[in-house]
């Protein structure tokens, strides 16, 4: 039977989180960034658990560099990743719920940003599916508006910023 578990990420899962997400690359140290920002209350890390290991983690941002978010007090949930080994599990799901229900007690609203391109396909269909929303922005490349015309390149830096009303 599967196990499947969420918590907020201890020193203790630095390794296994480099180690399972080595791939995509995930270093330690920036595991070790994020336990020091948690620390310092700037932000939750909650990992998700799927037979003890390391299957997925995302982030809650208290306060957002992306100024629209920033100026009104929207909370960001960022980095929410799940291994492919593991998708479909409900993981994703799981760490969105937990993420909202936490957010919900200090803030009305979540925000996230999400990427372009098809890799990020699943994320998109999943925040459509829960009703997230553009914020009408457009598209923004750290945290600027990207003026009519310009020529990007399509990686992981152009982003929408979508969010949700949870109250």
């Amino acid at each position: 039977m599967t196990d499947i578990s969420l918590a907020d990420a201890e020193p203790a899962d630095i390794t296994g989180l480099a180690d399972a997400f080595r791939d995509w690359p995930k270093p330690a140290a920036l595991f070790e960034h994020y336990l020091d920002e948690r620390r310092a209350g700037r932000i939750d890390v909650l990992v998700a658990r799927r037979d003890e290991s390391p299957a997925g983690y995302c982030l809650i941002i208290w306060e957002s560099a992306y100024p629209p978010f920033r100026e009104v007090g929207i909370p960001e949930i960022s980095d929410l990743n799940v291994l492919h080994a593991h998708r479909g599990a409900g993981l994703g799901r799981l760490l969105l719920d937990e993420a909202e229900r936490r957010i919900a007690t200090r803030a009305g609203t979540a925000g996230l940003r999400v990427g372009l391109y098809a890799d990020y396909g699943i994320a998109q269909q999943m925040y459509a599916r829960r009703g997230y929303l553009p914020d009408g922005r457009g598209v923004s490349i750290d945290g600027e508006p990207v003026p009519p015309g310009t020529m990007i390149a399509l990686d992981d830096e152009p982003v929408l910023a979508l969010t949700r009303a949870l109250r």
